[in-house]
């Protein structure tokens, strides 16, 4: 016997429009992976660094990143997943577009940190949504839908990337993505 709906259980019609919304933004969180070392030599060129540098900023994302994926899960399970997804969202989005305009080491190194700390909010809130949105029966696909776009976000990344790029130059990829 399933349990009564109720009013802020989502129809199967509103249901999967929010699995692709989420699908989404985690394909976004994933393009970003893709153009960065795409953009690497052109950035590298640009702003004079060493390849070790260049191996700090690279890294510095991923320490932001995987350090807060608990903290984050446990905020959203305290504050609405949807809320710190929609935080997260704004953070990384602005860390992106920064990205375009940085014209120092530091700068670029703080923003790659800033981004990790907003790309952060992804797995947990999405993870965090699906669980709730969508019934046991529906996950393995929801979940499919999700990992195709995270899994295709890099992809996309590097070849639109790479277009943007010869056409604009790197900073204008960061703008755009």
């Amino acid at each position: 016997m399933k349990a009564p709906r109720t009013a802020s259980d989502p129809t199967a019609g509103t249901r999967w429009p929010i699995v692709a919304l989420l699908a989404a933004a985690l394909f976004i969180n994933y393009v970003d992976r893709g153009a960065v070392p795409t953009a690497a030599h052109l950035i590298q060129d640009e702003l004079g660094f060493s390849a070790e540098q260049l191996g700090l900023l690279f890294s510095a994302f991923f320490w932001s990143y995987a350090l807060l994926q608990i903290p984050v899960g446990w905020v959203a399970e305290r504050f609405g997943a949807g809320r710190i997804l929609a935080a997260g969202l704004a953070v990384w989005a602005c860390a992106t577009m920064l990205v375009g305009v940085a014209q120092s080491f530091a700068a670029l190194l703080v923003l790659r940190l800033l981004l990790g700390v907003g790309e952060s909010a992804g797995f947990p809130c999405v993870s965090k949504l699906l669980a709730t949105l969508v019934p046991v029966e529906s996950l393995g696909t929801a979940n499919g839908i999700v990992a195709f776009a995270y899994l295709f976000g890099p992809a996309v990344g590097a070849y639109c990337g790479g277009l943007l790029m010869v056409e604009f130059g790197w900073r204008a990829v960061f703008w755009i993505f």
